[in-house]
């Protein structure tokens, strides 16, 4: 009677493994589904906007000029510009908190922190940063900080 009972615990402990391993192996697939489910909300949500750059030649000439003739522009075209950085830095906030929250994938998130980087620097964030900085949440100002300073310890340089 004991060789059953103790061959019965030995089949239970392996069912409770291969049910561990698979409610891992779930979750793990679950997560990469929402990852990617995260990437494409993102190109969703980003597409609007491209187009519309690509389409108005009039918007186009604002978000490519907008760095270098800001001081030059009329009020209301300067605040259109700022609107539209606006818009990009709560696209890379929201792009920040999901792979804070590990809700995107690393690779794919260092290719929009490479764009976040790239934006600050053309779009000369650094002189408007002060202005904006208070309607973002205090991690992502900590990080757009950081690039600020190290963009700006580099032209010191």
């Amino acid at each position: 009677m004991s060789y059953w009972a103790d061959l019965a615990g030995i089949v239970e402990a392996v069912f409770v493994i291969a049910s561990i391993g698979f409610i891992w192996y779930e979750l793990r697939q679950s997560r990469k589904l929402t990852q990617a489910a995260n990437v494409q909300a993102i190109v969703d949500l980003t597409s609007p906007f491209t187009l519309q750059l690509i389409q108005d030649k009039r918007i186009t000439e604002l978000w490519y000029e907008g760095a270098t003739y800001f001081d030059k522009m009329e009020k209301v075209d300067q605040y259109r510009y700022k609107e539209l950085l606006t818009w990009w830095l709560i696209l890379h906030e929201n792009l920040f908190y999901q792979q804070r929250n590990g809700l995107m994938d690393k690779t794919i998130y260092s290719g929009w922190n490479r764009d976040l980087h790239n934006f600050i620097a053309r779009k000369k964030l650094g002189k408007h940063w002060e202005g904006m900085k208070s309607e973002y949440q205090k991690e992502f100002v900590q990080h757009v900080n950081t690039i600020i300073a190290e963009q700006e310890a580099k032209k010191e340089v």
